[in-house]
Parts: structure tokens; sequence; C-alpha cells
């Protein structure tokens, strides 16, 4: 894959030491003079280089980067600057750059860098992954490093987070990437139809078996076999397959003929594979077996920084199918796909991003209809919004326990209330002077209230303040905390 790349340089001779590290990996090379040049081009680069010495006219680099991300979203942001602390680095890929050079640097490292870039380019691009946090590009990493190889991969992650684009990531990486990548999902079909389509049948093995079939480890030959959802197979069926991958033959269902097969397996799983063994519903050794690479795709709502690329990208391709004409989301829509904790992950938020642009107005996406679309998926999940990790500290634990049952405890009460009331139905109007006594004589709620308030404060000072991090301590999402300070008045 030819990579384009272009430059803003403040320094000749860097530009010369590019010229010579861009040819190295086969890239070519453009100088621009100014940003409005770069803006002015019609199809983005693979990559952007800014060489700043920190009192040029690019000294206000961060601004730039901003800029040529709003027109070219996916172009990679590469910065050769002035030494910096690791922590400095980490605020500057924040800022949306995805490598930090330190000058003055060697040839060396201008060809490692651009090695790099070049190298993410190339799995991303394979992989169709959007993103440049620290947490995708740990994992596309180890995917470059384990493609070349042979060895079986087990991908896990959330459903919806991009296992099936890194297993063919791996695939289009590998020395197999010119045979067959075959694909099938092990928890959608019955052991019997499984078997069939995995190993293939003889004429006459069953009934509607009116010719031999092929299988996906005949058809995948010499290619990769992607098996997702493995741990959704039955221990029948997990003997059959360690079979084949300790001695690669099989026979097919009603034939007597053992078949060679020469197949790379990728296996994927949206549970703990680790855990289902200890409990005897997946075999040990065929785990082991899986597992020789294991690669973790992370959660949209571990790698936030991802999102508005993703949004940008997602509203583009929604635009074009849907013949609308929407350039953008309003800053405080953004910030309420921010705080959405996306259980669906990528997945979930195509489908938000498709249903915003069909529904929206031309132009731009307004902060109340994000609000309203986000509104209805919340009111539609059956299950509470409380904590889902669970900190290993019996403390910890104890403690999440605790504002678990006071958030429900609190949310019936305030039901039963507005029901008493007469807020849910013309009946409650009955138990007004009920309530009222109740209220007065046995303040709960406002007991409730004041204990879920000081555990939000108490988590707020922990963090300095920082939001995200306190509601990863409380377990909720961001979103609901949010709501919850606004609530309580909490300063």
């Amino acid at each position: 894959m030819n990579l384009e790349l272009w430059g803003l340089i403040e320094d000749g001779g860097i530009e010369s030491l590019l010229r010579d590290a861009a040819s190295v990996e086969g890239a070519s090379f453009r100088a621009f003079q100014s940003v409005a040049e770069v803006l002015s081009q019609k199809e983005p680069a693979a990559g952007l280089i800014l060489a700043v010495d920190g009192t040029g006219k690019y000294k206000n680099y961060p601004t730039i980067v901003k800029r040529i991300q709003k027109s070219f979203f996916g172009t990679d942001i590469i910065v050769f600057g002035a030494p910096k602390t690791s922590e400095a680095v980490d605020r500057e890929r924040a800022l949306g750059v995805d490598l930090y050079v330190p000058v003055p640097p060697k040839r060396e490292d201008f060809v490692s860098a651009l090695a790099e870039t070049a190298a993410l380019r190339r799995v991303k691009t394979a992989a169709g992954v959007i993103g440049r946090s620290r947490e995708i590009n740990e994992m596309l990493e180890m995917v470059l490093r384990v493609a070349p190889t042979d060895a079986p991969v087990l991908i896990e992650g959330e459903s919806g987070s991009g296992k099936e684009l890194s297993a063919r990531a791996i695939h289009l990486m590998s020395k197999r990437r010119e045979r067959a990548f075959e694909a099938v999902n092990c928890g959608a079909l019955a052991e019997g139809v499984l078997e069939s389509e995995l190993f293939g049948h003889e004429r006459g093995s069953f009934t509607g078996a009116v010719a031999r079939r092929q299988g996906l480890f005949e058809r995948a030959n010499r290619g990769t076999l992607f098996l997702d959802e493995v741990g959704e197979m039955s221990l029948n069926m997990q003997v059959r397959l360690l079979r084949v991958i300790e001695t690669g033959e099989f026979l097919r269902v009603g034939g007597g003929e053992r078949v060679r097969t020469d197949v790379r397996i990728i296996a994927a799983t949206n549970r703990s594979l680790e855990t289902a063994v200890e409990r005897g519903e997946f075999r040990k050794d065929l785990y082991y077996r899986l597992k020789v690479v294991q690669i973790r795709i992370p959660p949209l709502r571990a790698r936030p920084d991802d999102i508005p690329l993703l949004v940008h990208y997602l509203l583009a391709q929604a635009s074009r199918k849907h013949g609308k004409k929407i350039r953008s989301i309003e800053r405080q829509g953004m910030e309420l796909l921010l705080n959405y904790p996306w259980p669906g992950n990528v997945r979930e938020l195509a489908n938000v991003v498709d249903n915003l642009t069909i529904m929206g107005r031309e132009g731009v996406i307004r902060a109340d209809e994000v609000e309203k679309r986000l509104g209805e998926k919340a009111s539609n999940q059956t299950f509470p919004d409380l904590p889902v990790h669970v900190p290993k500290s019996r403390e910890g634990v104890e403690r999440e326990l605790i504002l678990n049952s006071l958030l429900s405890i609190h949310n019936d009460i305030k039901e039963v209330l507005g029901i008493l009331k007469g807020e849910g139905g013309a009946g409650g109007g009955r138990w007004r002077g009920l309530v009222e006594i109740k209220e007065a004589d046995e303040p709960e709620p406002r007991n409730l209230d004041r204990m879920e308030r000081d555990a939000i404060r108490e988590a707020l000072a922990a963090n300095r303040g920082n939001r995200r991090k306190a509601a990863k301590q409380l377990g909720l999402s961001e979103r609901t905390l949010y709501r919850r300070i606004r609530e309580y008045k909490i300063g």
C-alpha cells in the first residue's frame, strides 16, 4: 500500500531527513508552506508530519492539529518537537497527536517513527479500525506482532467491539492473506448444523444431504478460520475441534475418509473462557491450544477519546448512504455521546449515528436530538443503572453493594410515592393524606438522598473533582453521575 505523507516543516534539514526516511518506507512525501494549503486538498493523506521548534509559525500546533483532524479525521498526526516528559507526551496524545518524536532526532528515529506510523496505518486500513487512543494502538501493535506467525489467536472482547475486524486484520497482514478467510458464529448454530458447517458432509449422511458438501475446514485450507463465540460450542464439538488442531485431520459427517487441512485458527469470545474452564463448561486442553496468543479488544467506554473520531466517520458514511447533508454534531451533543456507557460498543454507536442522520435536519445535529435518542435507549434498557465492575478489595465490594442497594431502594421509594400522590394515575389521589403523614413521620427518602449525595461528594473529593474517575469508582455511568450532581446541586 503506497502511503502519502504531508509535512509542515520549519527546519529545512529536518525536511531532508524526512524525505529520506519516507523513501525507506516506500512512502511519498510532500511539504506544504501553510495550513491553508493543506486544508485545500481534496483527499486526505495517510499522515501529516509537523516539525516544530516552538518559536516559528507552527508553535501553536495543537490548534493546527484540531483543524487538520476536523477536515481529515482519518489522518495520523506525527509531531517532531522539543523533548518532553512521558506525562507531557501523554497529554499530546489527548490533543490528537498520534506519535510524538523529540528532536533533534537521528535519522534512525525518523525511519522508526515513519515505520511505526506506516505499520499502524496498514493494519488500521486492513481492519477498518477507526481510532487513535492508546488502548486501540496497543491492541493493533499486538495484531502486527502476531499476524506474520501461524500461531492460534484467542480474541476477547464484548459484543460489538470489533472482534471479527481484528481477526480479518490478522489474516490480511499474514502470509495467508492470498487464501480464504472463513468465519462462523459457533453460538448461532445447533450442534448438528455446526458440525456439518465446520467439517462438511457426505451424500446421504442425513435427510436432505443430496450431495457431498465441503466444510469450512476444507474451504479455509491454507487460509484462516475464524470461530466467533467459541465458548458457546458444546463439549462434544470441542473434542472434535481439538482433534483437528492436534492432527490436522478430520472426517466429514457420514464419511470414513480422513481429510487433511492446514488452517490457522482465530477464535473469539465475549465471555471469560477461563471461568468456563473452572466450571467444566470448556475443555482446559482446548483452551490452551486456542490461547497461544491472547488479544483483548477494549470496549468503547474504555477509549472515549476515539468517540469523536468514530462519530465523524460514521456521520460521513450515514450521510452518503441516506442522501443527507449532515456536517457535524453540536458540542453539547458530542458531550452526551462521550458520557454514554455504550454497552453495545461501536455497533451501538453506529446504530445511534445512523438514526440521528435519518431523523435529523440538514446541517448540524442538535444536542436535544442526541439527548432524546439516548433517553429512548436508556428507557428500553432492562438492566438497572448500577455498577458492572466490582473491585477486588472487600471494602470496595461492600461499598458498591451498599450504593447499589441504596440507588435501587431510592428509585423504588420515589416511584411508590409518585403513584400514591396521584402522579401514576387517577386512583392515587385517595392516598394523598396518608402520603403526607408518611413523609412527615418517616423521611427515609431524604436519608437515602443524603447518603447517596455524601457518597458522590466523597468520590469526587478522592478523585480531585475528576468526574470520569469518580463515576468509575462509584460504578456509575458518567451521564448518571452528572444527573445526580445536578439533582443534588453538588458544587
